[in-house]
């Protein structure tokens, strides 16, 4: 009966060590792919932020374009007008 009960105990903390094992590599592997993916968000984030700013870039320069234009036509006719 001592070596059925030596045996279980032996399966038993077999069993567990495999189960602690097996869970410390499921936390690592969870926790480095949210750090990979924490990454990636970062990195649209910044190319979010890159890309707003091109764009108000692009907008300020459209309307200095119309505004410089709308003076030339406006000089334009006033001159006609004289």
């Amino acid at each position: 009966m001592e070596g059925l009960e030596s045996n279980l105990i032996d399966i038993l903390m077999t069993l567990l060590g495999s189960a602690l094992i097996g869970l410390i590599g499921f936390v690592w592997k969870i926790s480095h792919k949210v750090s990979e993916l924490d990454k990636k968000v970062e990195g649209l984030r910044d190319l979010q932020v890159t890309d707003s700013r091109q764009f108000i870039k692009d907008i300020d320069y459209i309307l200095n374009k119309v505004d410089n234009h709308g003076d030339k036509m406006y000089s334009i006719v006033k001159n006609l007008k004289d």
